[in-house]
């Protein structure tokens, strides 16, 4: 059965002595990266046969901030022949713990002594990697894995757990990998390629774009900060030819660039959808570059994209689809003919975002079931609103929530990052010519910029805190 450490073999084989990781300005190569997470994979495995378990497949979660550890520990598991789930390492212990119970994750691997009641630490390795100093190995308590009755699959991840406690989702290693040819040419990602990422690996766009890189036996560079000086001199410093960012920072890098950045032969981004202006200053920034966007589902991987000049013709659309991926839309939701699916799906697929396609044969993305604010009795689409608020040419950034409102049940908030000076009055005179009364915002709140979770995505919880509406 193959696997991403399979994989890390296949093409260590080919490139040993070439570098794979670029972290923080350190070089390691194909070679170390393997030989690390092989004895990593050694000392688990016999942790598993001490404790009665050779050949049980087991769900092992992975908890810790450093990037080198993740990866390190996502193929030391595959190596072991078991499960990595990568923790969002913001989530609460108790939360996680509870994730671990009910979905019988026998083993958490950190670099963190996490003294917690629930949890029996029967593994402290010291000095077993040259770069991780120390590694605890806890035992939960749960059962004996029966949950995935697929053998294929070798890995799970965590959904963003934005409207509630995270879920697993679990993958066969070629739902991602057979659509790793077709990405990566969209994409431009090639063996000679440089990517320039920041996040943790608990984000399936993240981890997924690791990966595909290396299927191509490239070479991934990271500032593991969130500090753009740095990115700029890291980018520059190692020839970085392809960048993946969330368009939030997407659009935090175009202000601190020195000066424009003529080897970057693509910029692709997802998540949520990159406004023209910030595609402008991009192409200008990074002249030679491919800029692309995507929509995709952590459930379904990768959907719809679209080019630059597509951005600027179609600011509102989501793209078209990948060669092979089928869109279809069902009562106003948007369904997925595709085989790189998670376990328990089957095509056509849906994670009922609501959408339509224009008359070129657009998709337009109208909003998930959570963005839909009901109004004293009346559905809002929080997506269409934004959408028009995006064509004022004053607007850099907009978020529409809906709060709780003791009358109405709900009312809309718009949350707004402007580029110069604009008045409430004029937005609104701007809306009432495609929004009905209904949808126009009662609250329009001017803010210097958008709140951001791990993910880099705009934190939609802390914007409707006290410090934020005023």
């Amino acid at each position: 059965m193959m696997d991403y450490f399979k994989l890390l073999q296949e093409i260590k084989n080919r490139y040993e002595h070439k570098v794979f990781l670029i972290i923080d300005g350190k070089s390691y190569t194909y070679g170390k990266i393997y030989e690390e997470a092989k004895l990593l994979g050694e000392k688990i495995k016999s942790v598993k046969e001490n404790n009665k378990q050779k050949n049980i497949k087991d769900n092992i979660f992975v908890y810790s901030d450093n990037f080198y550890f993740q990866i390190i520990t996502f193929f030391a598991v595959n190596a072991c022949e078991s499960i990595p789930v990568i923790l969002h390492y913001n989530l609460p212990k108790e939360t996680f713990l509870k994730i671990a119970i009910e979905n019988n994750i026998k083993y958490i691997i950190t670099d963190e002594n996490l003294n917690f009641n629930n949890l029996k630490q029967i593994e402290v390795h010291k000095d077993i990697c040259e770069n991780l100093k120390e590694i605890f190995l806890y035992n939960t308590n749960a059962r004996e894995n029966d949950i995935i009755t697929n053998s294929e699959v070798c890995m799970g991840a965590l959904t963003s757990g934005s409207t509630g406690i995270p879920k697993i989702l679990y993958r066969t290693y070629e739902s991602w990998a057979g659509f790793f040819k077709t990405q990566n040419e969209v994409f431009k990602i090639n063996s000679d390629s440089r990517l320039f990422f920041n996040g943790s690996l608990s984000f399936t766009g993240n981890l997924n774009t690791i990966m595909s890189v290396l299927y191509e036996g490239g070479t991934i560079v990271s500032i593991t900060k969130f500090h753009c000086r740095s990115w700029d001199f890291a980018i520059r410093e190692h020839k970085v030819t392809n960048i993946y960012l969330v368009p939030t920072k997407l659009k935090v890098l175009n202000k601190f660039l020195r000066k424009p950045l003529k080897d970057v032969k693509s910029i692709f981004t997802g998540s949520e959808l990159l406004f023209k202006n910030t595609a402008e200053d991009l192409k200008k920034n990074f002249p030679n570059s491919e800029i692309i966007m995507y929509y995709g589902a952590s459930e379904l991987n990768y959907i719809t994209y679209l080019n630059y000049e597509e951005i600027c013709y179609k600011p509102l659309s989501i793209g078209k689809p990948f060669p092979n991926i089928g869109v279809l839309i069902k009562n106003g939701f948007i369904y997925v003919n595709t085989k790189y699916h998670v376990e328990g799906f089957s095509s056509p697929c849906t994670v009922y975002d609501a959408g339509y396609m224009d008359e070129d044969g657009y998709l337009i993305f109208d909003g998930r079931k959570d963005s839909v604010i009901n109004k004293g009795g009346i559905k809002v689409s929080g997506i269409k609103i934004e959408n028009e608020l995006k064509k004022i040419a004053q607007i850099n950034d907009v978020v529409v929530v809906g709060c709780d409102d003791d009358k109405k049940g709900s009312e809309i908030v718009a949350f707004v990052v402007t580029n110069r000076e604009i008045t409430k009055e004029y937005i609104i005179k701007k809306l009432k010519k495609n929004l009905m009364n209904v949808e126009i915002p009662k609250k329009i709140i001017f803010v210097k910029s958008m709140p951001l979770n791990n993910s880099g995505k705009i934190d939609r919880l802390k914007l409707i805190s006290n410090n934020y509406i005023v």
